[in-house]
């Protein structure tokens, strides 16, 4: 009976190693599965940290494109808005300066038909001088007046004449010519101050009629005007500056 159960014993003794062994077996193995999975873990984390990297890179160089592109269109913007403002200032001032001519035209119409009916009245039965005769001389002394060639507005004495009228009367130049010498003036102020030249603000201003005799001045005009000034227009504003610059003088 006591050798029966010490068999068992031993039996019982042989077989723990093995399954200790089969143990430690599945732990080593365990083991190197769990460093394996935390080599490829460590290598995930790597590779994300790589995609992330580059995803920040391909994003910043998108957002910095995105901002040129952004910059140049309000670079466009606003160089679209300086022109339409040009635009829009050279209308106005070609509608102010039609409003002015038509204005002359009138008075010009007006002075003409009291100067007729001047003439007939005090004539009576003298015989008349003829007009264009009277008319020319006037208009070549005062031409001759002005500061520019006497045959530059030959053609113009009529309109001269209406402007001298205008010039002689405070009210009418009030009305009329004032406006007009405040614009003449502004546009030589602007292409004075489009210079950007710090010691001609400190020189005496030009006289209208050498300022926009002046090539320099004509071209800064046309291109503000965006090509809307003829060469008849800039003629015609020559014209006027110099009846100006008598209003001033005056």
């Amino acid at each position: 009976m006591d050798s029966a159960a010490s068999g068992v014993h031993l039996l019982a003794d042989d077989a723990l190693p093995e399954e200790l062994q089969t143990f430690m077996t599945e732990l080593g193995r365990l083991e190197a599965v769990s460093k394996v999975r935390a080599q490829e873990l460590a290598r995930a984390k790597a590779a994300e940290r790589e995609v992330s990297e580059q995803l920040a890179a391909v994003t910043y160089v998108a957002q910095k494109a995105r901002y040129a592109r952004l910059q140049l269109e309000l670079d466009a913007a606003a160089t679209q808005v300086r022109t339409e403002g040009a635009r829009r200032e050279a209308a106005e001032d070609r509608r102010r300066l039609s409003h002015i001519t038509a204005q002359l035209k009138d008075v010009e119409a007006r002075s003409i038909s009291l100067d007729t009916q001047n003439e007939e009245e005090q004539d009576g039965g003298r015989q008349d001088i003829p007009r264009d005769v009277t008319a020319g001389k006037t208009a070549t002394a005062m031409t001759g007046s002005m500061t520019t060639s006497p045959n530059a507005f030959a053609g113009d004495y009529q309109l001269y004449c209406s402007l001298n009228c205008i010039h002689r009367h405070p009210r009418l130049s009030h009305l009329l010519l004032e406006p007009l010498v405040r614009l003449l003036r502004e546009l030589g102020a602007q292409y004075t101050a489009a210079l950007d030249d710090k010691h001609l603000a400190d020189r005496v201003a030009p006289s209208l009629h050498s300022l926009w005799s002046s090539d320099a001045f004509q071209v800064w005009l046309r291109e503000r005007a965006c090509g809307a000034l003829t060469d008849e227009d800039m003629r015609s504003l020559l014209f006027i500056a110099n009846v100006a610059d008598a209003h001033v003088a005056g």
